[in-house]
């Protein structure tokens, strides 16, 4: 029985080949992702706490949003919050439109993904047409009020991207401090380092 083993493996190992980063895990980048991991525990406890000193609801979305846009530099996170806010607002604001408008619910999700593959593409917004469509999805076929859904992802996505740039900007404000750099971790130094 060997064989079937060795053959699984195989595939498996095959699979793995195509999909992980071509690189080595160094020093560096465990301490990235060690420094990854850490702000999204941050991130997400920030938007938990916020949510519940609110006294909103759940704070599933704005989590979700805040790990999703981390990156490794300032500048990278804050265009990813720009596009996922952006598709996001896109996204709920079709969603509830034409669910207003059809109200045949399947029927109003088809022309709803339709549409927003379709701003996305005039809007040449590549990077944000997967969160646009599944804001689409999230506000078409979530339980509630249709408004209240619309209303409640926009803040969520919005709250989300602020928490996480904000925890970057201070992050990496004093980590330039700690190195004796000055200026704004939007500036060109940045690139650099």
């Amino acid at each position: 029985m060997p064989a079937p083993r060795h053959a699984v493996s195989l595939v498996v190992m095959s699979i793995l080949a195509q999909i992980q980063a071509q690189r080595p895990t160094t020093r560096a980048t465990l301490f990235e992702s060690c420094a990854y991991a850490a702000q999204a525990v941050i991130a997400t406890t920030l938007v938990i706490g916020l949510y519940r000193w609110m006294g909103a609801g759940s704070a599933m979305w704005a989590a979700v949003s805040a790990v999703l846009v981390l990156q490794p530099r300032f500048h990278h996170s804050l265009a990813a919050s720009a596009i996922r806010v952006i598709a996001n607002l896109l996204g709920a604001g079709i969603g509830v439109i034409i669910t207003l408008a059809v109200p045949h619910r399947i029927l109003a999700e088809v022309i709803a993904l339709t549409l927003i593959v379709l701003v996305c593409e005039f809007g040449r917004l590549d990077a944000g047409v997967r969160s646009a469509c599944a804001s689409v999805l999230i506000i078409t076929m979530a339980p509630g009020s249709l408004i209240e859904r619309g209303i409640e992802r926009a803040t969520a996505v919005c709250v989300g991207c602020a928490v996480a740039l904000t925890l970057q900007f201070a992050l990496y404000g004093l980590l330039r401090l700690s190195k004796g750099q000055t200026g704004s971790p939007l500036g060109p130094s940045v690139d650099a380092e």
